[in-house]
């Protein structure tokens, strides 16, 4: 049995002087223009001095092993995201709080050289989960901001297996790979004077995420993958009313050259890279947001491209 035991300590202190944004300089209020807040001068500290950890794994066999963790985590939020707004109401936005979680870990593993294998059950709890907004920054027209409040309690728990096969059988010349997570985070609180979202899932945290791919090299100089990525259904907002379909990409991959040399050039190759083969049409990527129906953008259609690299 091997078993490791530690403890970091965090601190960081962020203060701005001066203008943050546009309602420091200029305002509105009932349609009459007025001056801004002006220069502003706000400082926060941030610190956890006692965060421990603890990994224990145990040998069962020479090939198979137990293994458990458990830590205290502490995530503190951007400086921009305490600081760089100001209101237009009041001249100071009170600061997020640091984000507080405990996590903790079983599993088991193999590792037979042909073929390793893992399987881990987690459990993770937050206090004051930082998560992120997006707005419109004034005078853009459609730039978005991201920045992170508290939200609360959040709990989170599930199942990770991940694999790598060599088979003997195809000469170790394929080899495969895979990972399945199963993932169920939910929010714990509501956000007073915003929205009921006690129970609901986490936005853009689907439950069910898979990859999968296949390499061949037959050669030193040949290698070839294709592989596949599996995202399951999710929200887009916090009321969980916004949900975004689950897709598939797959993309792919050929390598050639292994130290050729012509002359003076040394270790030509080239790679040739398809993404998203199958020209998946999908809300691939999110900006979240609390009611509304967030803000999407597609994933990049089929993509081809050729790069060659050489030394001289």
């Amino acid at each position: 049995m091997t078993l490791e035991v530690g403890v970091k300590s965090l601190r960081i202190d962020y203060a701005l002087d001066g203008f943050r944004d546009y309602n420091d300089y200029y305002r509105t209020v009932a349609g009459v223009s007025v001056p801004g807040w002006g220069p502003q001068m706000v400082s926060e500290t941030f610190e956890d001095n006692f965060l421990p950890m603890v990994g224990v794994v145990y040998e069962l066999t020479p090939t198979e092993q137990v293994f458990a963790s458990y830590a205290q985590n502490y995530a503190l939020p951007r400086g921009r995201d305490i600081f760089s707004t100001a209101p237009s109401n009041v001249v100071t936005v009170p600061a997020p709080e640091g984000e507080e979680s405990e996590n903790l870990e079983i599993g088991v593993r193999t590792l037979r050289g042909g073929f390793t294998g893992a399987a881990a059950l987690y459990y993770t709890t937050f206090d004051n989960r930082l998560e992120a907004f997006s707005s419109e920054v004034p005078g853009t027209g459609g730039t978005l901001e991201t920045y992170s409040q508290n939200v609360g309690s959040v709990e989170a728990y599930g199942l990770e297996l991940t694999g790598a096969w060599k088979p003997e059988v195809l000469n170790d010349a394929v080899y495969f790979n895979g990972n399945f997570t199963y993932n169920h985070t939910t929010f714990q609180d509501d956000i007073p004077g915003v929205a009921a979202i006690a129970g609901n899932l986490l936005p853009d945290s689907p439950e069910y995420f898979l990859t999968g791919g296949v390499t061949w090299e037959p050669t030193p100089y040949l290698v070839a993958n294709l592989s596949a990525r599996y995202t399951g259904e999710r929200y887009a907002n916090f009321i969980n009313t916004s949900k975004m379909e689950a897709f598939t990409i797959v993309s792919g991959y050929v390598d050639f050259g292994d130290g050729f040399g012509i002359g003076p050039i040394e270790n030509i190759s080239a790679r040739l890279n398809v993404d998203n083969i199958f020209d998946e049409d999908v809300l691939a990527f999110v900006f979240t947001s609390v009611t509304g129906d967030g803000f999407f953008r597609p994933q990049s259609p089929r993509t081809v491209s050729i790069s060659l690299t050489t030394e001289f």
